[in-house]
C-alpha cells in the first residue's frame, strides 16, 4: 500500500523514485486505478476507466526501465486524456450523451506521443459537452453532471476541461491533457490549485482531437508543478503533417533559462471589474512580490485597447457552427444538457460575412499590436480569476461577470499562458494568476513558473479527498 502523498507528488519526484526502482509503475498504477474506483463518481472525473490497457502500459514500463531502456520522464507515469481526444478501441464521447459510443480507428497524435514517452493511459477525463463551444450557463452541461472540485464538492471545478482538474487535484493521475478555446485549461487550473499551461496556438498538434473552433483551440497539460508541463509539453509539441494547422515549430525546453534580471513584466490588472476579494488581491499582491525578490522587474501596465472579446466571441461562435453543423441539422442539439444550445444556431446566423471578415481583418490588426506589445515586455503578471470557484449550482453568467482581457488577447492572438497557483481564498478554495507571454515563449514561462514554485509551496498543497 503506497502513502497517499504519493499520488498528489509531481512527476519529477515519482519519475526518480520509478527510474531509481524504489517505486513500481505497476504500483504506481494499480494505486491510482483504486483511487479511481472509490473518488472518480464523487467528483465526475473519469467517464472511462481503460483498466487493461493501463496495466498493459504500466508492465511494459517497467519491464523497459528494469531492462535499462528509460525513455524519459513520463515514463510508467499514469495520465488522463481529455474525452475529446480520439483513442483506438476506447470511446471518446465529446461530454454528450449521443455520442458516448464514439469510437476512432486511431489514437489523436498527443495520445500517440504520450504512449510513444511510456506514459500510462488511465483512462477518459469527463468535460463539459462539446467543449463548451456552443456555450453553456450552468456546470452541469455534461453527461456527467457538474465537475465537482476536491477543494470543496459543492464547488465546481471549471471547465471545460472540468474531469481533468478533478482527475489531478483529487490525485486519481499524475497529469491530465486538457483543451482551451478560451479559458478551458486556465480556469480549472485556476480554481482546483493547479498549474497548467495553454501552448501556443499550432504548437502541440490537435489532429485527431474534436474541432470546436478551429482557429482556436489548443492542447495542453494540468499537473502540479510548472516542471511536470514542461515534461508533458516536450513530449507532445512539434510539427504533425496530420494537422494543417501545426505551426512546424518546437520550443528549446532544454535550453539554460533566461536570466531574470534580463526580463521585463507588466503587471496588469482589471480595470471596469467588480471589486477583487480582498483575499484573492492579498494572494495576488504576494504572487507578484515573490516575483519581484527573484529579481523580475515588474511595473504596472494596461493590455492594449482593444475589442478583443467580441473578435474572438464572434470568430468562435461561427467557427463553432460550422463544426457542429451535422448536430443541428439533424436534431440531436436538441439532446444537449443545456437546453439554449440550440439557438446557437440562429445567433451565429445572424452574423454575416462581412462581420467575419472585419473580426478577421481586426484579429490581424490586433496581432500587430501585440507583438508591438511584446516588444516592451516579455512577460504579463495578471490574475487568472479573480474570485474562488462557484458553487455548482450557480448560473455563471451571473457568478463570472468579469471582463477578461487577457484571455481575449491570449486567444485571438494564439498566445501561451502559464497558470500558477498563489494560495487561497475564501473557505480555503483555491485561487491562482497567470504569465502571459508572447507566440512560442514557453520556456520564458515555464521557466518564471520554476522560479516561483522554488520560492513558494502553493503547489504543493492538495486537497483532502477521503
Amino acid at each position: 500500500m503506497l502513502d497517499e502523498s504519493v499520488y498528489f507528488a509531481p512527476v519529477a519526484e515519482l519519475s526518480r523514485r520509478i527510474r531509481e526502482r524504489s517505486l513500481s509503475p505497476v504500483e504506481l498504477t494499480e494505486g491510482y486505478l483504486d483511487r479511481i474506483a472509490r473518488f472518480s463518481g464523487r467528483y465526475n472525473a473519469f467517464v472511462t476507466v481503460t483498466r487493461d490497457l493501463a496495466l498493459e502500459q504500466a508492465r511494459a514500463a517497467e519491464r523497459e526501465i528494469g531492462g535499462g531502456h528509460w525513455r524519459g520522464p513520463l515514463h510508467g507515469m499514469p495520465w488522463g486524456a481529455k474525452d475529446l481526444l480520439a483513442t483506438k478501441g476506447v470511446p471518446t464521447g465529446w461530454g454528450t450523451r449521443f455520442l458516448a459510443d464514439q469510437m476512432f480507428d486511431e489514437d489523436a497524435t498527443v495520445v500517440r506521443a504520450l504512449h510513444e514517452a511510456g506514459a500510462v493511459m488511465l483512462g477518459k477525463t469527463h468535460m463539459v459537452e462539446l467543449a463548451g463551444c456552443l456555450g453553456y450557463r450552468f456546470a452541469n452541461a455534461s453527461v456527467a453532471g457538474p465537475g465537482r472540485n476536491p477543494w470543496d464538492p459543492s464547488r465546481w471545478t471549471g471547465g471545460s476541461s472540468s474531469g481533468s482538474g478533478a482527475a489531478v487535484a483529487a490525485g486519481l493521475c499524475a497529469f491530465a491533457l486538457g483543451t482551451e478555446t478560451w479559458g478551458s485549461i486556465l480556469c480549472p487550473s485556476a480554481f482546483c490549485g493547479l498549474t497548467g499551461l495553454r501552448p501556443t496556438y499550432g504548437l502541440v498538434s490537435r489532429a485527431g482531437g474534436m474541432v470546436g473552433a478551429y482557429s482556436f483551440d489548443k492542447i495542453g497539460p494540468l499537473a502540479r508543478s510548472a516542471a511536470d508541463c514542461r515534461f508533458v509539453l516536450d513530449a507532445i509539441q512539434g510539427p504533425d503533417p496530420r494537422d494543417p494547422t501545426s505551426s512546424g515549430a518546437r520550443v528549446d525546453l532544454s535550453a539554460d533559462p533566461p536570466q531574470v534580471s534580463t526580463l521585463r513584466a507588466a503587471k496588469v490588472t482589471l480595470e471596469k471589474a467588480k471589486p477583487c476579494d480582498p483575499q484573492v488581491q492579498r494572494a495576488f499582491d504576494d504572487a507578484v512580490e515573490a516575483l519581484r525578490a527573484a529579481g523580475l522587474a515588474i511595473e504596472d501596465a494596461k493590455l492594449p485597447e482593444y475589442p478583443a472579446a467580441e473578435v474572438s466571441g464572434t470568430l468562435i461562435s461561427v467557427e463553432a457552427l460550422a463544426a457542429f453543423e451535422p448536430f443541428f441539422r439533424d436534431g440531436r442539439v436538441t439532446r444537449l444538457v443545456d437546453d439554449l444550445a440550440w439557438m446557437q444556431w440562429d445567433v451565429a446566423r445572424a452574423i454575416t460575412g462581412a462581420d467575419v471578415m472585419k473580426a478577421w481583418r481586426m484579429r490581424y490588426e490586433l496581432q500587430g499590436i501585440v507583438d508591438d506589445f511584446f516588444g516592451r515586455y516579455d512577460v504579463v503578471v495578471t490574475p487568472n480569476f479573480r474570485s474562488i470557484a462557484p458553487p455548482v449550482t450557480a448560473d455563471l453568467n451571473a457568478a463570472l461577470p468579469d471582463p477578461d482581457p487577457a484571455g481575449a488577447i491570449g486567444v485571438a492572438c494564439g498566445l501561451p499562458a502559464l497558470a500558477l497557483p498563489m494560495g487561497f481564498g475564501p473557505g480555503r478554495m483555491p485561487v491562482g494568476f497567470q504569465l502571459l507571454g508572447a507566440p512560442f515563449s514557453e520556456p520564458t514561462l515555464l521557466a518564471l513558473g520554476e522560479l516561483y514554485q522554488q520560492r513558494t509551496s502553493h503547489h504543493t498543497e492538495h486537497a483532502t479527498v477521503a
